[in-house]
């Protein structure tokens, strides 16, 4: 019984020491949760320990934080000692101490106790520290706020003005009708003022849809000399003139460039028909004077040659009688067989000369003459061409067809009936002799155009095409492919000049082996009376 009993008191002694050690790991916590100044709870947590203890009479209970002693001193003598780190960041902070005045031993439950005291201890000052720098952090922003506020108010009218500004830079921009992209070292667009083209990419991809960059780049010259530079390029069926200015970065170098993309193609278009215009003219002023200097030989030339022939017709017999007494006789070192047998030969081939002079002469004469004729003709052109069409068709039903596709909704216009007629034979006619396969054919094609109130006329052909040589001077006097053939080439200059008098333009494209399309636009309108 006297062991029991013994045993019994032993285990309501450790159930009260384990009892006194909660409370106090409680009210620790409590204090540390509730705690509004943190150095007030460190002087509890020391009480606190010292009623948790085992020998609460016997220890004296200090905390060191941060240099800062808090608890109680006590002179006696130490006779056990027990510690406990506060650990911060990998930093030691402060300490627990337990000291006893006692002869006796500390239970391995009071060091876990302390252990994990010092743990919150730690907590609580690492979540006191991160509050102070929070509130020091919101002071901060409040004051930076404030300064902000202030500006804001400043710059408030300013960037008003300077949004305002923005936006009309921004509306002229995009005005512009050319193509303008910023451009990097490595041809990367870093913006445009086209939607698009947008602001990525290469620029020679966005401009041109090509894979590799332009022959004679401008930008790259503009990159490596720091100057602005111009080039004129050609891709497909356009014409594009480049130009290129640089844009310096702080140091003076040349960090970006600026390209303007313009398509000047319909200025081309003019300017070729310019040149053309001047050609005519200052050929016109020629013309006129040979024309009638050869055409009054020429006449004497055809009139006695025709004498000629009547005469060798009446004096043939008598040479012929003349001959059977005298076979020896020769006429121009010639035997007069062979006299006889080429002699009408030559006299028809000065007939036939004489006669080609003629018509070149004429052809001089219509290309050089003015408009003598009034365009005042009511022209219905699809009736035109229908009626033309089947005279033509006559003349070159042996190399091809002629189809035509004609708009019901062609306004009639005033114009020369006669000059139109010869424009259309003699594109007909030029599309026909480029045909060399059975299976040729001629489209003829007509349509009305209201937003410009202007007739186009295309004739196509599936014939062996041109290439860039001849396209470029197609319409040029004398040039022809045919000169062997008796080509004069005034046939196109004419009717060139022709639709020019209707205020109109005729255009040619071509490829070889992909045929050839001739285009003419005529204004319904016309001022050249």
């Amino acid at each position: 019984m006297k062991d029991t009993k013994i045993q019994i008191s032993k285990i309501e002694h450790e159930l009260k020491e384990r009892v006194k050690e909660l409370e106090c790991l409680y009210n620790i916590s409590k204090d540390i949760e509730t705690s509004k100044n943190l150095e007030e709870t460190f002087e509890k947590i020391t009480h606190h320990l010292k009623e948790g203890s085992q020998f609460p009479e016997s220890v004296t209970i200090s905390l060191m934080i941060d240099g800062k002693l808090y608890g109680e001193k006590d002179n006696r003598r130490i006779y056990n000692k027990l510690c406990a780190d506060v650990i911060l960041n990998r930093k030691k902070r402060g300490e627990i101490i337990v000291n006893l005045h006692t002869e006796g031993s500390f239970l391995k439950e009071e060091k876990k106790m302390i252990d994990e005291i010092s743990g919150k201890i730690s907590r609580a000052i690492e979540k006191n520290e991160k509050k102070i720098d929070i509130e020091n952090q919101k002071k901060k922003l409040l004051i930076k706020n404030k300064k902000l506020i202030q500006i804001t108010q400043k710059c408030h009218e300013s960037t008003e003005s300077c949004r305002e500004s923005t936006e009309k830079l921004k509306t002229f921009f995009s005005a512009i009708t050319d193509r303008i992209v910023v451009i990097d070292n490595n041809y990367n667009i870093i913006m445009s003022n086209k939607e698009d083209i947008g602001d990525s990419g290469k620029c020679y991809k966005e401009l041109f849809n090509s894979d590799s960059k332009c022959d004679n780049c401008p930008a790259s010259v503009t990159f490596k000399s720091g100057e602005n530079n111009i080039l004129e390029r050609k891709w497909y069926n356009q014409h594009f003139l480049l130009r290129s200015y640089p844009i310096f970065n702080k140091k003076g170098k040349t960090e970006k460039v600026l390209e303007v993309c313009r398509d000047v193609t319909l200025n081309k278009k003019i300017e070729s028909q310019l040149q053309q215009s001047y050609k005519l003219a200052s050929l016109g002023k020629l013309v006129t004077g040979i024309a009638h200097e050869i055409n009054n030989p020429n006449t004497f030339i055809l009139g006695n040659l025709k004498i000629i022939s009547e005469a060798f017709n009446d004096i043939l017999p008598i040479l012929d009688n003349y001959y059977t007494e005298n076979k020896d006789k020769k006429i121009a070192r010639l035997g007069y067989d062979v006299f006889r047998e080429n002699f009408p030969v030559l006299l028809n081939d000065m007939i036939d000369g004489a006669n080609r002079t003629k018509k070149i002469v004429m052809d001089l004469r219509n290309f050089a003459k003015k408009d003598e004729d009034t365009l005042l003709e009511i022209v219905d052109i699809n009736h035109l061409i229908k009626d033309h069409l089947t005279l033509t068709q006559k003349y070159i039903k042996s190399s091809a067809n002629i189809e035509h596709k004609l708009s019901t909704d062609i306004p009639k216009f005033k114009g020369n009936i006669r000059k139109l007629e010869q424009v259309l034979m003699n594109i007909i006619i030029n599309a026909s002799e480029a045909i060399k396969d059975e299976n040729g054919l001629i489209n003829v094609e007509t349509c009305y155009d209201k937003s410009k109130n202007e007739i186009i006329i295309k004739f196509s052909d599936n014939g062996e095409g041109m290439d860039e040589e001849t396209k470029k001077n197609i319409f040029d006097p004398f040039y022809t492919t045919k000169r062997n053939e008796g080509g004069t080439g005034l046939g196109l200059s004419i009717s060139y000049g022709i639709i020019k008098e209707h205020n109109g333009t005729i255009n040619v494209e071509s490829k070889l082996g992909s045929g050839t399309t001739f285009t003419i636009h005529i204004p319904v309108i016309q001022h050249k009376k």
